[in-house]
């Protein structure tokens, strides 16, 4: 009786951090008032930020016995034009290399991580 308690235990935990919702923390800049904000958005769900819309497709961080490296696939749209101003792939550890610079707003990846 213990053991198929113990084992139906472990395997919900397992199914359960399996499909675990994954989150890309961003860090986002208003270059009108100079504040800097912490964005946690959800995968496949679209996130407002001043005129943007971000929408993050795959967030992946490497394990932990490897060189720590978040990358993740962004759509940004700009709602006042309607159309994308960035779409591609976001590197945490070069966020110069592939950072979404617009005159007002700044947008980088700063880890993939579970909710």
């Amino acid at each position: 009786m213990f053991k198929k308690v113990f084992f139906s235990l472990i395997i919900c935990f397992l199914f359960k951090n399996a499909f675990a919702e994954l989150t890309a923390k961003l860090r986002a800049i208003d270059r009108t008032t100079g504040r800097s904000f912490i964005l946690n958005t959800p995968i496949n769900k679209t996130v407002n930020f001043s005129k943007l819309s971000i929408n993050v497709k795959y967030c992946y961080q490497n394990p932990i016995n490897m060189e720590i490296e978040n990358y993740a696939y962004i759509i940004i749209k700009d709602l006042k034009k309607n159309e994308n101003i960035f779409k591609g792939w976001m590197f945490s550890s070069s966020p110069s290399i592939n950072s979404l610079e617009h005159p007002i707003n700044d947008i980088w990846l700063l880890e993939c991580k579970k909710k």
